[in-house]
Protein backbone atom coordinates (compact mmCIF):
# COMPACT_ATOMS: atom_id res chain seq x y z
CA UNK A 1 0.00 0.00 0.00
CA UNK A 2 1.59 3.49 -0.75
CA UNK A 3 1.56 6.01 0.85
CA UNK A 4 -1.80 7.89 -0.79
CA UNK A 5 -3.69 4.99 -0.34
CA UNK A 6 -2.89 5.33 3.82
CA UNK A 7 -6.30 6.25 5.65
CA UNK A 8 -5.87 9.76 6.75
CA UNK A 9 -7.43 11.78 9.51
CA UNK A 10 -10.09 13.89 8.76
CA UNK A 11 -8.88 17.66 8.85
CA UNK A 12 -11.48 18.55 11.06
CA UNK A 13 -12.70 16.14 14.14
CA UNK A 14 -16.27 17.01 15.46
CA UNK A 15 -16.77 15.67 19.05
CA UNK A 16 -20.61 15.58 20.31
CA UNK A 17 -21.44 15.67 23.50
CA UNK A 18 -23.20 13.13 25.83
CA UNK A 19 -26.70 14.05 25.79
CA UNK A 20 -27.15 11.81 28.57
CA UNK A 21 -24.97 13.44 30.95
CA UNK A 22 -27.05 15.66 33.77
CA UNK A 23 -26.32 19.14 33.24
CA UNK A 24 -24.64 20.41 36.32
CA UNK A 25 -26.79 22.96 38.47
CA UNK A 26 -25.62 26.55 39.21
CA UNK A 27 -27.12 28.74 41.76
CA UNK A 28 -27.36 32.17 41.14
CA UNK A 29 -24.87 34.13 43.49
CA UNK A 30 -25.16 38.12 44.41
CA UNK A 31 -23.03 39.71 42.37
CA UNK A 32 -19.63 41.24 44.41
CA UNK A 33 -20.40 37.97 47.00
CA UNK A 34 -17.01 35.96 48.25
CA UNK A 35 -17.13 32.32 47.82
CA UNK A 36 -18.17 31.11 51.28
CA UNK A 37 -14.73 29.15 52.66
CA UNK A 38 -16.13 25.50 54.01
CA UNK A 39 -14.13 25.35 57.63
CA UNK A 40 -13.90 21.62 58.92
CA UNK A 41 -14.78 21.30 62.39
CA UNK A 42 -11.59 20.98 64.66
CA UNK A 43 -11.31 18.13 66.97
CA UNK A 44 -11.94 19.02 70.41
CA UNK A 45 -10.09 17.84 73.20
CA UNK A 46 -11.83 15.40 75.38
CA UNK A 47 -10.32 14.66 79.12
CA UNK A 48 -9.42 10.55 79.61
CA UNK A 49 -10.22 8.86 82.80
CA UNK A 50 -6.40 7.37 83.57
CA UNK A 51 -6.19 4.41 85.70
CA UNK A 52 -3.61 1.77 85.79
CA UNK A 53 -5.12 -1.67 85.67
CA UNK A 54 -2.84 -3.46 87.92
CA UNK A 55 -3.03 -6.24 90.87
CA UNK A 56 0.13 -4.41 92.31
CA UNK A 57 -0.33 -1.43 95.26
CA UNK A 58 -0.29 2.19 93.87
CA UNK A 59 0.79 5.00 95.16
CA UNK A 60 -0.08 8.73 94.43
CA UNK A 61 1.27 11.74 94.57
CA UNK A 62 -1.55 14.48 95.63
CA UNK A 63 -2.34 17.43 96.15
CA UNK A 64 -5.02 18.75 98.68
CA UNK A 65 -7.43 21.59 99.67
CA UNK A 66 -8.55 21.51 103.36
CA UNK A 67 -11.39 23.66 103.95
CA UNK A 68 -13.17 23.46 107.06
CA UNK A 69 -16.70 23.18 106.03
CA UNK A 70 -18.72 21.10 103.05
CA UNK A 71 -20.15 23.97 101.78
CA UNK A 72 -17.11 26.18 100.75
CA UNK A 73 -15.57 22.53 99.86
CA UNK A 74 -17.78 22.19 97.30
CA UNK A 75 -17.72 25.54 96.30
CA UNK A 76 -14.21 24.69 95.80
CA UNK A 77 -14.17 21.43 94.29
CA UNK A 78 -16.97 22.65 91.46
CA UNK A 79 -14.36 25.69 91.01
CA UNK A 80 -11.90 22.86 89.93
CA UNK A 81 -14.16 21.22 88.16
CA UNK A 82 -14.96 24.18 85.92
CA UNK A 83 -11.82 24.92 85.21
CA UNK A 84 -11.40 21.22 83.51
CA UNK A 85 -14.26 21.46 81.81
CA UNK A 86 -13.11 24.74 80.11
CA UNK A 87 -9.70 23.27 79.25
CA UNK A 88 -11.27 20.43 77.62
CA UNK A 89 -13.76 22.13 75.67
CA UNK A 90 -11.05 24.01 73.87
CA UNK A 91 -10.88 22.87 70.51
CA UNK A 92 -7.24 21.63 69.23
CA UNK A 93 -5.52 19.18 67.28
CA UNK A 94 -2.29 19.21 69.84
CA UNK A 95 -1.56 15.81 70.45
CA UNK A 96 -0.17 17.07 73.71
CA UNK A 97 -2.51 19.10 74.93
CA UNK A 98 -4.12 16.54 77.44
CA UNK A 99 -0.70 16.79 79.29
CA UNK A 100 -0.43 20.65 79.29
CA UNK A 101 -3.74 20.64 80.25
CA UNK A 102 -2.85 18.29 83.36
CA UNK A 103 0.18 20.44 84.62
CA UNK A 104 -2.54 23.87 84.34
CA UNK A 105 -4.88 21.95 86.37
CA UNK A 106 -2.16 21.12 88.48
CA UNK A 107 -0.79 24.48 88.99
CA UNK A 108 -4.00 26.00 89.23
CA UNK A 109 -5.10 23.62 92.08
CA UNK A 110 -1.84 24.37 94.04
CA UNK A 111 -3.13 28.39 93.60
CA UNK A 112 -6.46 27.61 95.14
CA UNK A 113 -4.72 26.09 98.24
CA UNK A 114 -1.95 28.81 98.77
CA UNK A 115 -4.58 30.78 99.06
CA UNK A 116 -8.14 28.93 101.06
CA UNK A 117 -6.46 25.67 102.03
CA UNK A 118 -6.41 25.48 106.42
CA UNK A 119 -3.87 22.34 106.28
CA UNK A 120 -0.36 23.52 107.06
CA UNK A 121 0.24 22.08 103.57
CA UNK A 122 -1.13 25.40 102.25
CA UNK A 123 2.69 26.58 102.25
CA UNK A 124 3.79 24.05 99.18
CA UNK A 125 0.54 24.25 97.39
CA UNK A 126 -0.76 21.59 99.39
CA UNK A 127 1.60 18.50 98.27
CA UNK A 128 0.99 15.52 100.27
CA UNK A 129 4.18 14.05 97.83
CA UNK A 130 3.73 9.96 97.38
CA UNK A 131 0.50 8.09 99.66
CA UNK A 132 1.29 4.55 99.43
CA UNK A 133 -0.65 1.68 101.24
CA UNK A 134 0.42 1.33 104.70
CA UNK A 135 1.87 4.65 105.26
CA UNK A 136 1.83 5.93 108.66
CA UNK A 137 -0.12 8.81 109.62
CA UNK A 138 0.91 12.53 109.26
CA UNK A 139 0.09 14.16 112.29
CA UNK A 140 -2.23 17.03 111.64
CA UNK A 141 -1.97 16.20 108.04
CA UNK A 142 -3.68 13.11 107.38
CA UNK A 143 -5.18 9.56 108.86
CA UNK A 144 -5.44 6.12 107.91
CA UNK A 145 -8.42 6.25 106.80
CA UNK A 146 -8.17 9.54 104.73
CA UNK A 147 -5.00 7.84 103.35
CA UNK A 148 -7.08 4.35 102.47
CA UNK A 149 -9.29 7.27 101.04
CA UNK A 150 -6.95 8.58 98.60
CA UNK A 151 -5.70 5.63 97.42
CA UNK A 152 -8.93 4.91 95.73
CA UNK A 153 -9.28 7.88 94.07
CA UNK A 154 -8.56 8.27 90.28
CA UNK A 155 -5.85 10.62 88.42
CA UNK A 156 -6.92 13.71 87.69
CA UNK A 157 -10.68 12.67 88.58
CA UNK A 158 -11.69 15.10 91.83
CA UNK A 159 -13.97 13.24 94.20
CA UNK A 160 -16.38 14.88 96.20
CA UNK A 161 -15.34 16.29 99.44
CA UNK A 162 -13.79 13.59 101.70
CA UNK A 163 -14.32 14.32 105.59
CA UNK A 164 -11.79 13.74 108.35
CA UNK A 165 -11.39 14.78 111.58
CA UNK A 166 -9.26 17.62 110.15
CA UNK A 167 -12.12 18.62 107.92
CA UNK A 168 -13.20 18.04 104.61
CA UNK A 169 -10.54 17.54 101.54
CA UNK A 170 -10.75 18.24 98.24
CA UNK A 171 -7.89 15.52 96.96
CA UNK A 172 -5.80 15.98 92.94
CA UNK A 173 -4.18 12.84 91.85
CA UNK A 174 -1.73 14.32 89.87
CA UNK A 175 0.16 10.95 89.22
CA UNK A 176 0.19 6.85 89.60
CA UNK A 177 2.50 4.17 89.48
CA UNK A 178 2.93 1.14 91.07
CA UNK A 179 4.06 1.46 94.45
CA UNK A 180 8.03 1.40 94.61
CA UNK A 181 8.26 0.95 98.44
CA UNK A 182 6.08 -2.23 98.73
CA UNK A 183 7.72 -3.62 95.65
CA UNK A 184 11.05 -3.37 97.15
CA UNK A 185 10.32 -4.92 100.15
CA UNK A 186 8.37 -8.11 98.27
CA UNK A 187 11.29 -8.63 96.01
CA UNK A 188 13.66 -8.57 99.08
CA UNK A 189 11.46 -11.53 100.39
CA UNK A 190 11.09 -13.46 97.20
CA UNK A 191 14.83 -12.65 96.13
CA UNK A 192 17.37 -15.52 97.16
CA UNK A 193 20.69 -12.98 97.01
CA UNK A 194 19.13 -10.65 99.33
CA UNK A 195 18.87 -13.34 102.40
CA UNK A 196 22.83 -14.02 100.88
CA UNK A 197 23.27 -10.43 101.36
CA UNK A 198 21.89 -10.24 104.80
CA UNK A 199 23.39 -12.95 106.05
CA UNK A 200 27.02 -11.88 104.65
CA UNK A 201 26.28 -8.25 105.98
CA UNK A 202 25.53 -9.65 109.35
CA UNK A 203 27.63 -8.90 112.34
CA UNK A 204 29.74 -11.84 113.16
CA UNK A 205 28.83 -12.79 116.83
CA UNK A 206 32.44 -14.75 118.68
CA UNK A 207 30.91 -17.81 120.11
CA UNK A 208 32.26 -17.64 124.33
CA UNK A 209 35.41 -19.97 124.92
CA UNK A 210 34.74 -23.62 126.22
CA UNK A 211 36.17 -25.11 129.25
CA UNK A 212 38.67 -26.62 126.66
CA UNK A 213 40.09 -23.74 125.97
CA UNK A 214 40.35 -22.00 128.91
CA UNK A 215 44.23 -22.59 130.77
CA UNK A 216 44.33 -24.57 134.12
Amino acid sequence: MTDKEQPQEPQETVYERDKTAKEPKVQDKPEGEAPKRVIKPRKVFQAKKVKIQSKKPLEHRVRHIRMSSLETANLIRQTVVDFQNELAAEPTDDPDKEYQDYEKIEKFFARLARKYSVCSSKGVGGDLEWIYPKMPEMEGIFTKDLRDEILQCEKFVIPDPIKSKFGYDIILVCETQICKKIEEEEKEKLDPRYEALAAKDAPRVQAPPSSMDIPS
